[in-house]
């Protein structure tokens, strides 16, 4: 089994393809969801090293993802990267919509389309 390992819930399959296939390339153990609950009961089974979690999901989204994880006894202390296509420059109400994620602590932040480097880099900050 890999030293590190990332759980990467996101609704878009050719996303947690690619985030998956840059993290395993590097060394990492790699788990996906596609929805909020099933990286929930993932990450209750599998505790990985970090979790990347998309902001907008449908059904469960990316802030109730956040709350129940964080809520989780067994999730709780997982370092989670909120992943997002909104971008800060474009929209005018982002910093007051990041504002209800930063109650439950999210340990960092990337902005999609990822940088290979810089997503690497900011997982090896948080382990």
């Amino acid at each position: 089994m890999a030293a590190k390992s990332a759980l990467i819930i996101d609704d878009e399959p050719d996303v947690t393809t690619y985030h998956g296939t840059v993290l395993s390339d590097h060394g990492w153990q790699v788990f996906t969801a596609n929805r909020g609950a099933d990286g929930i009961a993932i990450a209750r089974e599998k505790v990985p090293s970090v979790i990347l979690l998309d902001v907008m999901m449908p059904e469960k989204g990316g802030l109730s993802t956040l709350i129940a994880l964080r809520k989780d006894e067994r999730t709780k202390a997982i370092p989670v990267v909120l992943v997002t296509g909104i971008q800060a420059n474009l929209t005018a109400d982002f910093e007051a919509f990041l504002g209800r994620f930063k109650t439950y602590n999210p340990d960092g932040y990337v902005e999609k389309p990822i940088d290979p480097d810089a997503l690497l880099a900011t997982l090896d900050e948080l382990i």
